[in-house]
């Protein structure tokens, strides 16, 4: 295997596993738990921004640590999202320094990828194979 062709591997995978974490955050609730007292009585919201506005929704004092759970893992997984997202810009960067894909091609892939399901996802060598075969063609 050529070093160029290792490379838009390396990179079909990262845009793979970006494209599955964004999924993951995208199914989890953002935001924060509130807490107010009211009348005497402790009463739990969730509460996330949209543009200049804050929305809060009641939190049921039974599902409060599954939902502070929800938010923490879609913390750490924006976390991750970051990091990924640095490796896949040095990815994409080693793949247009050996000129054998243009970005035109690599945004293709990368609306393809988006495109597919968490389930499609999973089935990453026969994405990367035929995305590898479509890139290099």
């Amino acid at each position: 295997m050529k070093k160029s062709e290792r490379q838009v591997e390396v990179l079909i995978e990262s845009l793979i596993e970006v494209s599955l974490i964004e999924k993951v955050i995208e199914s989890l609730p953002r935001g924060y738990i509130s807490v107010k007292n009211i009348s005497g009585h402790k009463y739990f919201y969730r509460q996330w921004r949209e543009g200049s506005r804050i929305i809060s929704t009641y939190v049921p004092e039974s599902y409060l640590n599954v939902v502070k759970q929800k938010i923490e893992i879609r913390k750490q997984n924006e976390e991750l999202l970051k990091i990924l997202k640095k490796d896949y810009k040095k990815a994409e960067k080693a793949v247009l320094k050996v000129g054998e894909v243009t970005p035109e091609e690599i945004a293709h892939a990368k609306e393809r990828i988006s495109s597919l399901s968490e389930e499609e996802l999973e089935n990453r060598r026969e994405i990367v194979k035929t995305l590898k075969d479509e890139l290099l063609a």
